[in-house]
């Protein structure tokens, strides 16, 4: 299935299935939230959420952020792909 990503303001149709997509604003919400209790605890727990929060609430970085994990660590970048897109199907299951 194609993902369907924001660009400029007009919605394309990436025919890559790696690619990410938009993440719902919500998500990147709830990502910025877990990341900032994280780093409130102990340990480096909440740094990858609110990057990742932080970098889905600004379109152009995420795509930015996507292209170039996915040139440096393609492994690492499929694998946490296919654990967003679980997790946003989980959520959009769950909450609908």
């Amino acid at each position: 299935m194609p993902a369907i990503q924001a660009t400029a303001g007009a919605l394309r149709q990436a025919h890559d299935p790696e690619a990410l997509g938009p993440i719902p604003k919500e998500l990147a919400i709830l990502f910025v939230v877990a990341g900032v209790g994280g780093v409130l605890l102990p340990g480096p727990i909440g740094t990858p959420f609110l990057i990742i929060g932080a970098v889905a609430l600004w379109p152009r970085a995420l795509e930015a952020a996507d292209r170039g994990i996915r040139e440096r660590f393609p492994r690492a970048h499929r694998v946490g792909v296919r654990q967003v897109k679980r997790f946003v199907a989980d959520l959009e299951r769950r909450y609908p």
